[in-house]
């Protein structure tokens, strides 16, 4: 089940803007960093392949495993496996 939705803008020359959504409550973030946004994410209980990046909306692919390898790393932390990824 898809608990939150990731997705990049170009919005800013400089950098690139990433916008994360959890589906159950709406609430949004946006940071530059992948890393920051998979914290931000595990803080409000979404899992590693758990988060819908397609292709057409996030287009790096370096950037979506850095964010499902970042949640995987903070649930391993805390003694949850994840038996299923998926990036959408």
């Amino acid at each position: 089940m898809i608990q939150a939705r990731v997705r990049l803008l170009r919005e800013h020359a400089d950098h690139d803007v990433f916008i994360g959504t959890v589906l159950a409550t709406g609430e949004t973030f946006e940071t530059s960093d992948t890393h920051v946004m998979a914290e931000w994410l595990f803080a409000r209980g979404v899992r590693a392949g758990r988060v819908s990046m397609p292709k057409e909306i996030m287009p790096s692919a370096g950037d979506r495993m850095a964010l499902n390898y970042r949640l995987r790393q903070l649930w391993r932390a805390i003694g949850v496996e994840e038996t299923h990824t998926s990036m959408g």
